[in-house]
């Protein structure tokens, strides 16, 4: 996020405790610490649909192993890659059982799909079509080009017309399998499998970036058949989700690439979102992106300035910006909202055993705030786990701390409406809070908070890769709180957040 404005803001807020920039506001040792942690739409309708989205949330029921507020009797609840032979399908043997059966899933998917969504018969991948790359081993032409090994390194394409697909069966997809899980290298087939239903529909000369999402869309559409259907190919299990989308991020764009770019793919946001929508909606969603395309969010950066900067606020900047921009989003779509300021917000080190945060007047237990970024409900109080954050911050970016701080500022919102599920952490509560901070995120990106009456630009406005950082915290913060990894349970926040996103 940085200021909307070409001149510099000033600084709202505190100044930093030290001289290096960190993230932190307030810090008490010895003292009770509270615990707690582009559109194109005109702005009347922007504010229209903002006033809709929480009160259409607040009867939502949805279910994820994670929580963000807190009690002071609270228990440690739920939280959150011209002489040799032709190539020949062959693969390493650590996942060639599993891309092996997802071929055949897919492809059998496809059979049903196709004709069901174009009207015409499918036309089969054959399997001796399906090439694994290494060196020393010949590729077949791609419209009249002569591919090597070098072609493929580090990728996997779909050669449209010539009707093949090559993968790096040396680095990319070893790597992706022991990385990311059984289900990395299948996403990835679906995915250029994707491509190859581009080719049987004759929308090879579609735009860049509409086709790769459209082909994450239709790799999301295969795995929510498998999800909901079971298919005797391939099973999917538990965990295999989140692993997914830390996958696609793999593949994102440079941050700061333009969608209009040649050869474009889209934010991480984009890809995530377009598997999502396919794993929800399925293929006749995905199938529509031509003439009904979803919203893109992947920008360039405004100047070499921001470029520079990564788009970062210096991190004593991040907190009292995140604050002043929730009062202000609250303020418009929430009438019962009374803001907060930055004396509601207090920092700690979990580290620190002797003054670890209390809530509701007792001394909360170092497992509970460790990693942890919540909301006090006894107390009104917002607190967070400080070199979490900062490492965030350093990792990640400023946006990620954002995000992870925006949810308990949702939930302070849920207690004001009186939320199902809000006072016991329950999941559809947690979910909400993740879609609200989706609504939010959209404010910023549609530049309706803040702005100044003359000149009409908004203070704060997000900057390239920020939504890309939303997720990456969600996947940081899923593991930094110890949540089991069978239960995807960011693969449920980032749907919720981009629920209320969308």
């Amino acid at each position: 996020m940085r200021s909307g404005s070409t001149r510099r803001s000033s600084r709202t807020g505190m100044a930093p405790h030290h001289a290096a920039p960190r993230v932190v506001v307030s810090t008490r040792p010895g003292a009770k610490m509270v615990a707690g942690w582009s559109s194109h739409r005109s702005e009347s309708s922007v504010r229209r649909l903002l006033l809709l989205f929480v009160a259409a949330l607040a009867a939502t029921a949805l279910v994820a192993p994670s929580a963000v507020a807190q009690r002071g009797d609270d228990d440690d609840g739920p939280t959150l890659e011209e002489s040799e032979p032709e190539a020949k399908p062959r693969r390493t043997e650590d996942y060639k059982d599993t891309l092996e059966a997802a071929i055949d899933s897919i492809q059998g998917y496809w059979e049903v799909e196709f004709e069901e969504l174009y009207g015409d018969e499918y036309e089969p991948i054959p399997e001796e079509r399906i090439f694994a790359a290494r060196p020393g081993v010949k590729l077949p032409k791609c419209q009249g080009t002569t591919l090597t090994y070098e072609d493929a390194r580090e990728n996997a394409f779909y050669c449209y017309e010539d009707n093949f697909i090559a993968y790096d069966d040396v680095n990319l997809f070893p790597r992706l399998h022991r990385d990311f899980g059984e289900l990395a290298v299948p996403l990835v087939m679906a995915h250029e499998w994707g491509h190859g239903i581009q080719d049987r529909a004759e929308n090879e000369f579609e735009a860049d970036v509409l086709k790769e999402l459209q082909a994450d869309c239709f790799a999301g559409s295969w795995i929510g058949f498998v999800a909901s259907e079971g298919d005797p190919e391939f099973d999917l299990r538990g965990g295999n989700l989140d692993r997914a989308i830390a996958a696609i991020l793999e593949f994102r764009d440079p941050v700061g690439t333009s969608a209009d770019e040649q050869g474009a793919h889209g934010s991480g946001f984009d890809r995530v979102a377009s598997l999502q929508e396919g794993f929800e909606s399925g293929p006749d969603a995905c199938a529509r992106y031509f003439e009904n395309p979803p919203v893109i969010v992947e920008i360039p950066f405004s100047d070499e300035a921001d470029a520079a900067s990564g788009g970062n606020l210096p991190a004593d900047e991040v907190i009292p910006a995140a604050v002043e921009t929730l009062n202000d989003f609250y303020t418009q779509v929430e009438p019962l909202y009374v803001p907060k300021t930055l004396d509601d917000v207090y920092s700690y080190d979990s580290s620190d055993e002797d003054n670890l945060p209390e809530c509701g007047g007792t001394e909360q237990p170092q497992s509970v705030v460790r990693n942890r970024v919540f909301y006090c409900i006894d107390d009104g109080n917002f607190g967070f786990d400080e070199p979490y954050l900062q490492r965030i911050y350093d990792e990640i970016g400023d946006f990620g701390v954002i995000t992870l701080f925006a949810n308990p500022f949702a939930t302070y919102v849920q207690t004001l409406q009186g939320f199902p599920g809000v006072e016991e952490n329950a999941d559809n509560a947690v979910l909400g809070a993740d879609c609200y901070t989706g609504g939010y995120s959209a404010a910023l990106f549609n530049r309706v908070l803040l702005v100044d009456p003359v000149s009409g630009e908004p203070k704060y406005i997000l900057s390239p890769g920020d939504l890309d950082e939303s997720i990456q915290a969600f996947i940081d913060y899923t593991g930094a709180r110890g949540v089991a990894a069978d239960l995807d349970a960011t693969f449920l926040r980032v749907r919720a957040f981009r629920d209320g996103f969308l």
